[in-house]
């Protein structure tokens, strides 16, 4: 039998013991913070209860080192496996694991010196410190090497001036991952890691968003920001390679949360459309809503599978960072999990609603929240405009680049 056959049918598909173990756990959490979750959304405030119930189970640091505070030391197929069942709960508690989680703790552990990691990872995972992370601004979205926040050694340390704005965890984060150029370039992009106490650091909540209402999401403020020479993240100058690579964890914990969603919108309308009569029988019976369901399981199942194999790349891009080849296919098998899975939750929660009929119009129905919540999906780490095209760039080669 030819070899490369044998590897493929070595794959295996089913969860480890030890995983099954931390699901438990996971779901365990989940389910505690349901209820909590529910009255938070309609109320339309913070969920503070996700960073506490899940650091008090020691659940922050799944993809941290156990060198540090509550780290886990998981492995990104495992970390991706948890995210899937957190998603379940709803977009509003993965992005905060997102902000803090796989942006933030993530890009500190691989970029970060020993005294960053011990200071921020420590604390981190044991959920008395929360991360975010400040890429975006009013002017600089998808094209992120044309922000415009600026900063200068002053005083030996730096003076930072600029924007951010859409951060996810912005307003409750202790400590900010923030990208500027040095004053007066437009090259040369830094990282830092940027205290909310921080002299001249302010944030303020978005109001009126379209979903998301019991996540954060902020505007931040740098006005003569000052930071000392130990806050700079990674190399100097190399600020852009920090936020590229950070956004492929970003993406990836994105994709299995919308897994999550697929999941629940799949058991919302499989049961919901069970109970609800019409025409002297249940609505599962009607041949059009069982069309419905079934298109839900089907992008369940595609979006299931790109995501952890995309993990799995990730994993071992991580354990060799050297590969260049090996990193641009994790790259680009997160990008198709990425854009593929957050359109499947959004078609999933948009026929979930479509089952439940008028009941599904209601934010007090859980379909109608990932409807929602899910159509931010295709916009933050990468709108689906931009996926699409990396992806066929990776496919007609680099001669094709819309940007280039």
């Amino acid at each position: 039998m030819p070899q490369g056959f044998t590897d493929v049918s070595g794959m295996r598909f089913d969860e480890t013991e030890e995983q099954k173990i931390l699901l438990e756990q996971v779901d365990r959490v989940c389910k505690e913070l349901r209820p909590i979750e529910d009255r938070c959304y309609l109320e339309h405030r913070q969920n503070d209860e996700v960073r506490k119930r899940f650091g008090s189970a020691h659940l922050l640091g799944l993809p941290i080192s156990k060198e540090y505070g509550d780290g886990q030391g998981v492995d990104m197929v495992t970390y991706a496996l948890a995210l899937q069942r957190i998603g379940r709960e709803g977009t509003c508690v993965r992005t905060f694991f997102s902000g803090h989680v796989s942006l933030g703790m993530l890009t500190v552990q691989k970029y970060g010196d020993a005294e960053q990691k011990s200071r921020y990872l420590t604390l981190g995972t044991r959920g008395e410190k929360v991360m975010a992370f400040g890429l975006t601004e009013p002017g600089a979205g998808s094209d992120p090497a044309s922000l415009s926040t600026s900063f200068e050694e002053k005083d030996g340390g730096f003076v930072i001036d600029g924007r951010k704005m859409w951060i996810s965890n912005g307003s409750i984060a202790d400590s900010v991952i923030v990208f500027a150029y040095p004053k007066g370039r437009k090259e040369g992009m830094c990282a830092f890691i940027v205290d909310a106490e921080s002299d001249g650091f302010s944030a303020s909540p978005i109001e009126n968003k379209m979903g998301l209402y019991s996540s954060d999401t902020a505007e931040i403020l740098l006005e003569g920001c000052r930071v000392d020479k130990g806050s700079m993240l990674g190399i100097p100058g190399k600020g852009l390679s920090v936020a590229y690579s950070a956004l492929m964890g970003g993406r990836l914990s994105v994709a299995a949360g919308c897994v999550g969603v697929t999941q629940d919108c799949l058991d919302e309308a499989a049961q919901y459309s069970s109970i609800r009569v019409q025409h002297g029988k249940p609505i599962a019976k009607h041949q059009l809503v069982q069309r419905h369901i079934g298109i839900i399981a089907v992008n369940l199942e595609a979006a299931r599978w790109l995501t952890l194999y995309a993990a799995s790349l990730y994993q071992r891009h991580l354990e060799d960072r050297t590969d260049m080849t090996l990193r641009a296919q994790a790259d680009i098998a997160i990008s198709k999990a990425k854009l593929f899975a957050a359109k499947a939750s959004f078609d999933a929660a948009n026929r979930a609603v479509q089952v439940f009929g008028a009941n599904g119009y209601s934010i007090e129905n859980r379909p109608a929240r990932h409807l929602v919540d899910t159509r931010v999906c295709q916009i933050y780490e990468g709108t689906n405009e931009i996926l699409e095209q990396k992806i066929a760039v990776s496919v007609l080669g680099k001669d094709f680049e819309s940007y280039s």
